[in-house]
């Protein structure tokens, strides 16, 4: 026998002795890690969906939401990036936000591209939005403004100051950008009380303070409107920035197999479908928009790949 074919003799015996341990998966808890501290909307999301994708999983074992904050959520992330590619250690990560610091040039733990995409549990789609009070009642009225304009965040690197720089070049808005806020919420009311012109955050954030008259929606990045008369990117112009979203992936370790990335997969697909979490979910107020894992993958190829083309735009601090 030559050392090929002794190589592959070899390679089929250990196949065989492998798929049996993948069809044992899983065999003991699993470790949902959340890059946050307790509280937040992805802490929220985690502790929501665990028990209804450990009820949808082939055996009996838990699902563990743990917190680990630090570095920006980065801590958790290049903890599953070196953990064992067994399935057994997951996260959820903020997208693009998590890859915002690579594609700016900083130095992280990590490779974005080689994890494994398990699934999108949450995406949504952002808006821009102004003072019921301002005078501004239209995009165009934003260009002819005479003086650049105030944009409102938490933070330059954040996924919210990066949308409104994406859409303040492609719309041809001069602006600066105010940065100091706690969260969404404290950056919406920021704007409501005067602090600046518009602010960008997701549609289901803004919604309440829209249907308190105290936001006015000049745009939204969603592919349909969801609110009567406010216009859609696409239909001002721009296509190629529907979509622009704060998403909610499902991340393995590189080199997880696809046996288990699947079995994940579709643990959290079976518990985005039950009522009963689309009921709390909706209570909650933390949407869910699931893509599988191949879906998932390509979902935010698409959208790192509009980030990478403004990438100039979202590195000026101005």
């Amino acid at each position: 026998m030559t050392i090929r074919a002794s190589l592959a003799a070899v390679a089929v015996i250990l196949t065989g002795l492998a798929q049996p341990a993948l069809a044992q998966f899983p065999t003991r808890n699993i470790d949902f890690l959340i890059p946050f501290a307790p509280g937040g909307g992805f802490d929220r999301t985690v502790r929501l969906v665990a028990p209804f994708m450990e009820k949808n999983l082939p055996k009996k074992v838990e699902v563990l939401p743990k917190n680990l904050p630090g570095a920006g959520g980065q801590r958790a992330v290049a903890t599953v990036y070196r953990a064992k590619p067994d399935g057994y250690t997951i996260t959820i990560v903020n997208f693009p936000g998590i890859a915002m610091p690579s594609l700016l040039g900083e130095k992280v733990e990590y490779d974005m591209g080689r994890f494994r995409w398990v699934a999108r549990i949450g995406g949504e789609d952002y808006m821009l939005g102004v003072s019921a009070k301002s005078p501004f009642k239209t995009i165009d009225d934003l260009r002819k403004a005479g003086r650049p304009l105030k944009a409102l965040h938490t933070d330059f690197g954040s996924t919210s100051y990066a949308a409104s720089a994406i859409l303040g070049e492609a719309l041809k808005i001069t602006s600066t950008h105010i940065t100091g806020y706690k969260g969404t919420n404290d950056y919406i009311v920021g704007v409501i009380r005067g602090d600046g012109d518009f602010a960008v955050a997701p549609v289901s954030t803004f919604k309440q303070f829209v249907e308190a008259g105290d936001i006015r929606p000049l745009l939204t990045a969603e592919e349909k409107s969801s609110m009567p008369g406010v216009p859609t990117i696409a239909e001002l112009g721009f296509p190629d920035l529907t979509g622009l979203a704060v998403d909610r992936y499902v991340l393995a370790p590189p080199n997880t197999p696809d046996e288990v990335v699947r079995i994940l997969s579709d643990a959290l697909g079976k518990a985005a479908a039950d009522p009963q979490l689309i009921e709390l979910a909706k209570k909650s107020g933390e949407p869910l928009s699931f893509l599988p894992a191949g879906q998932a993958q390509a979902a935010a190829e698409k959208s790192l790949a509009v980030y990478s083309k403004y990438k100039a735009v979202i590195g000026r601090k101005n």
